[in-house]
């Protein structure tokens, strides 16, 4: 048996809650990757990845500071 369809108003309810949920959720820091690395090994037909991302996460307020302020 078919499930009913949802009412247009619950539809656009549920849209609105997307919407003010991403605009209330506080974005991710900025980060800047320093270097990445990739080893890579096959064994018997099996193959092995390692991968490591050095990265620096900068501050919340890094974006607004004066770069040319140096005060430590």
């Amino acid at each position: 048996m078919a499930k009913p369809r949802k009412p247009l108003m619950r539809c656009l309810g549920e849209f609105a809650g997307h919407i003010i949920k991403g605009i209330k959720t506080p974005a991710e820091r900025p980060r800047q990757e320093v270097s990445k690395t990739c080893e890579e090994r096959t064994e018997d037909g099996v193959t092995l990845r390692r991968t490591t991302i050095d990265e620096i996460e900068l501050p919340a307020d890094h974006a607004t500071r004066n770069h040319d302020d140096v005060s430590e």
